[in-house]
C-alpha cells in the first residue's frame, strides 16, 4: 500500500510529536510558575492578620525557579529537536537535556509537594499547625500549581523515554 510504513514513525512523525509534547511542557510549567508567583492571601485568625504568600518558602520559590529553566531548557530543546531530526550525536545530546530537565521537574514537585503537605496537614511532631483552613483561595492555587508541575514532569518523562527511544533508532 502506498504510504504504509509497517506501523513504524517516521522521523516527521517522532519530529511533531516532540515538538507537540515540548509546546505542551512549555504551557504546564508556565502555568504552575504564573499560578506560584501570584499565589498570595491574607486571613484573619481571632483578629490577628497574617500574609500566606509562596516566596516565604523556600521549596515554592525553587519550583518557580525551577519552571523557568524548564521553560527555558524546553525552548531550546524544541529548536534542538528540529536540528536533530536525522543526526545520532544531536539526538543523544537532546536525551541529556531531556533528562536533565525531567530530574529538575521531579525535584521541584517533590520539594514543593512536601511544603504543601504540611501545610494543608500541619505536623504534630514539631508543633506545625495547618494552615489551609485559614487560606482556602492560597492552598487551591498551590494544589492547582502542584499539578501543572506533576503534569510537566510526566511529560517531560515521556520526552526523555522518547528520545531515547530515537536515538537508538536512527
Amino acid at each position: 500500500m502506498m504510504g504504509d510504513n509497517g506501523g513504524r514513525r517516521t522521523p516527521l512523525m517522532n519530529l511533531g510529536v516532540q515538538v507537540s509534547m515540548r509546546v505542551l511542557v512549555i504551557g504546564t510549567a508556565m502555568a504552575s510558575m504564573w499560578l506560584m508567583l501570584t499565589n498570595r492571601e491574607v486571613a484573619s485568625v481571632y483578629g490577628i492578620a497574617f500574609e500566606a504568600d509562596y516566596s516565604f518558602s523556600s521549596s515554592f520559590r525553587y519550583l518557580v525557579y525551577a519552571n523557568i529553566a524548564i521553560c527555558a531548557a524546553a525552548l531550546f530543546t524544541l529548536v534542538w529537536a528540529c536540528l536533530a531530526v536525522r543526526r545520532v550525536g544531536l539526538v543523544f545530546a537532546l536525551f541529556f537535556f531531556d533528562l536533565l530537565t525531567t530530574l529538575t521537574a521531579i525535584s521541584a514537585f517533590s520539594a514543593s509537594m512536601s511544603e504543601g503537605y504540611i501545610g494543608k496537614y500541619g505536623n504534630t511532631h514539631a508543633g506545625w499547625l495547618p494552615i489551609c483552613r485559614y487560606v482556602h483561595r492560597y492552598c487551591n492555587r498551590v494544589t492547582l500549581s502542584l499539578a501543572m508541575s506533576f503534569a510537566s514532569f510526566v511529560l517531560l518523562f515521556i520526552l526523555t523515554v522518547l528520545t531515547a527511544s530515537a536515538s537508538r533508532h536512527i
